[in-house]
């Protein structure tokens, strides 16, 4: 365990100069600033929609299995239609009903039809009916379409974690950014605090003559390098806070102060088995294992194009011709029919063999990302451990530039050190300092990295903390 050491009399130093200006900042944890980048991102929006989107495919894919009811009906009307005459004429003779029924007639008798004329303005023909079809068997493809449904739910829930997780990391990393630029900030006002009280003894000592101008000039200067670096440091901070606001979703003049326990104690977390995890959780190996069960459900779609098709059907119709025809019969209809290709010139084989390509390329590309990520979680591991000693390393640096300012400044009140080598013990303290604030907010980061490259930052059902 290694413990981050931050001296409270410089804290409650700039608390006291900044009491006044901090009143309406807005104060914002981690993990608050994680909840607001949630809600507020659009991208992670656009997201949840897919999502709801493909459980409504998925609510449609099933309705394949059930009958379909439909209506019909049409209407037509010719207006000023003219009179139908038919002319009269003598009845035919044949020698037998055989002949007859053959259409071998022998003459003409003397029996004789009359005509008829038919008489209407109009016509109107009306026609309707209700149907009922019901699919029996259709190679399959129905049963493969739910399961693709299905895939898709998953998959749009998968794309959902993995844009959540690389939120939560970039937020991550805007965080830390701030509090890294507020805590030199914190630094430089302490450095120029020493080193005003330097200037102010290297006057006096220049009054009564025990030291030449030049040296009271060499302090001057540090400290005015020192001030050009707190106002670069205060536009940095100004920069790295809207880039914070912009992931937040508020205005980007936000006046945001980052709260953290810069005391808190640094622990190594526990790595386990990464790889593992990283192979069972991660969502981009879990999005194309997915879609290689799609490539594959594809194949057997299009092996079913290919199968024979059976389907049934009900009607229940009625033909009504207006002014001729008053009434009207509903009549059943039962239909069934039966799909069988034959030859397609060998098409079916050939996208068969184009659908195994496809799901061969969907296993390369699975196998590939698996390697890659397996050689991220190695990578960020080294990083992570790397930090971890770095915090240790800059602790020590630390401790002991502030012996070493402590000493040089002891030898510098005596004479036995010159203002340079003051100057410089105060540069190096201050750096150390800073070094460790940085290394602190690195692994900080590096932790939220770990988090993700191994799977484990997940968004949290509903209702759950």
């Amino acid at each position: 365990m290694k413990s981050i050491i931050i001296i409270s009399t410089v804290i409650l130093f700039v608390s006291a100069i900044t009491s006044n200006h901090a009143t309406g900042q807005k104060v914002m944890t981690l993990e608050e600033c994680r909840q607001q980048a949630v809600q507020f991102n659009k991208e992670l929006k656009a997201a949840a929609l897919q999502n709801k989107e493909a459980q409504v495919n998925q609510e449609v894919a099933r309705t394949a299995h059930l009958p379909k009811f439909g209506f019909s009906s049409s209407l037509m009307h010719r207006p000023n239609m003219d009179p139908i005459s038919m002319p009269g004429y003598f009845l035919q003779t044949a020698d037998s009903e055989e002949d007859a029924i053959a259409g071998n007639f022998s003459g003409t008798s003397n029996v004789w039809k009359p005509g008829t004329t038919i008489d209407i303005n109009s016509l109107t023909l009306i026609n309707g009916g209700l149907e009922v079809t019901q699919p029996v068997y259709a190679g399959g493809k129905i049963r493969y379409s739910n399961q693709q449904a299905d895939a898709g739910v998953e998959i749009a829930n998968l794309s959902l974690n993995l844009k959540y997780s690389e939120i939560i990391e970039k937020t991550d990393k805007a965080f830390w950014q701030v509090a890294t630029v507020e805590e030199n900030i914190l630094i430089a006002d302490e450095y120029i605090k020493m080193l005003t009280e330097l200037e102010d003894q290297m006057s006096a000592m220049y009054e009564v003559g025990l030291q030449p101008a030049s040296e009271k000039l060499k302090v001057t200067v540090q400290k005015n390098e020192a001030e050009l670096n707190l106002l670069k440091a205060n536009n940095g901070l100004k920069v790295a806070k809207m880039y914070l606001n912009q992931i937040l979703g508020q205005p980007l003049d936000t006046d945001i102060k980052v709260s953290h326990n810069v005391g808190a104690d640094v622990e190594l977390i526990n790595f386990g088995n990464g790889i593992t995890q990283a192979s069972n959780k991660r969502n981009e190996l879990k999005i194309l294992e997915k879609q290689k069960e799609l490539d594959e459900l594809d194949a057997k779609i299009t092996r079913a194009d290919y199968l024979p098709t059976v389907g049934v059907s009900a009607q229940y119709t009625s033909f009504w011709v207006r002014d001729l025809y008053e009434d009207s019969n509903f009549q059943p209809i039962l239909a069934a029919q039966v799909s069988i290709p034959v030859f397609q010139w060998g098409q079916g084989r050939k996208k068969m063999r184009a659908a195994q390509l496809k799901i061969q390329r969907a296993e390369t590309d699975l196998e590939n990302t698996s390697d890659l990520i397996n050689l991220e979680v190695m990578q960020v591991k080294i990083q992570v451990e790397e930090a971890y000693e770095s915090i240790s390393l800059a602790e020590k640096n630390m401790e002991e530039a502030r012996e070493s300012l402590d000493e040089t400044r002891a030898s510098f009140d005596v004479g036995l050190n010159t203002t340079t080598e003051l100057l410089s013990s105060q540069a190096k303290w201050v750096e150390a300092k800073a070094r460790l604030i940085q290394t602190v907010a690195n692994f900080e980061v590096l932790k939220t990295r770990w988090e993700n490259v191994t799977g484990n930052l997940y968004m949290p059902e509903e209702g759950e903390e």
